[in-house]
Formats: C-alpha cells, structure tokens, sequence
C-alpha cells in the first residue's frame, strides 16, 4: 500500500508504548503522521496527549484556529510540543446522510495539514518524510497571536508549502 500521510483526528491522555512504536515504524517507512493536538483547552507540553505528544520525526501536531486567526478556545496548545496551527473552528464539511455540517475541533484543522502534505507529496512523490516535515513548519504565516503557546507560531499556509 502507497500510504505517505496518516491524519489521526482522534486522541487521548493515555500513553500507549505499542501505539508509539507503531507511529515511529510508520516513520521509518516514510509515512508523516499528523495528529490532533486536542480539545481540552490545555497545554499539551504540562499534561501531554497523545498521539500528538509523541516525540518522533514524522510526527506534526496541529492545533486549532478561529475564523479570526486566534487559538480557538478550545484547543490545545504547547510551545514544545504543538507544532502549527490551521483552521478549526466551524468549518462546513460532510455529515451523515448527504449532509453538510458545521464542526470545530482541532480534527478539523488537521486534516487540513495532511491535505497539504499530500499535495506536497502528489508534486514530489520521492521527498523524504523529514524533508516534508520540514517543509510544512518552514512554510507557516507566522502570527504573533500564537508566539509561546505553539512551536513556531505559525498557520499552516498551503501556497508557500507548494512552492518551497
């Protein structure tokens, strides 16, 4: 199977050995994972969760945004550990039922970072996954908004991601 990005919109406060092990094997065959950072309004780098919280290469954790570019109030933040942020706050997307929806999470600004990693990857099938990392985290808008409450203060920003 081609997998290169893994979006885990999902997570917890337990620390799961297997769990790590599996996301750094991920790694070790080029696979990014992008995890949610959480929703519980809480620094991440005092009280981690995971998967975000894991220290690995190929890991990006993502925190949310609102529509003016401020933390939204409920994500999670850490200056250590959540490395950029994107939108994630009343975002449409699909529901049940073929409909759409409203929904706000720092699983919904993930996806968003995994969408870029895979435009990033459809234009360069061979970047290594520490180079694809990189590029993401160097490509952000810096905001000063975020400057100690996420790791480079930055928002994910597509157009500079594709064309570094």
């Amino acid at each position: 199977v081609n997998v290169r990005v893994i979006n885990a919109s999902w997570g917890s406060t337990m620390y799961s050995k297997a769990l790590e092990d599996a996301i750094r094997a991920a790694g070790e065959q080029g696979i990014l994972f992008v995890a949610a950072a959480g929703n519980n309004s809480t620094d991440n780098d005092k009280s981690p969760h995971y998967p975000s919280n894991y220290n690995l290469p190929n890991v990006i954790s993502v925190a949310a945004l609102d529509r003016n570019d401020g933390l939204a109030s409920f994500s999670n933040f850490g200056a250590k550990t959540v490395h950029l942020a994107a939108p994630g706050k009343d975002i449409l997307s699909t529901w049940l039922n073929d409909q759409y929806r409203e929904a706000s999470g720092t699983s919904m600004a993930t996806p968003q970072v995994a969408g870029v990693a895979a435009l990033i990857i459809s234009s360069e099938p061979k970047i290594k996954v520490q180079d694809l990392r990189k590029r993401l985290l160097q490509s952000v808008d810096n905001l000063d908004i975020l400057n100690g409450k996420i790791e480079n203060a930055g928002r994910l920003n597509a157009s500079k991601a594709l064309r570094e």
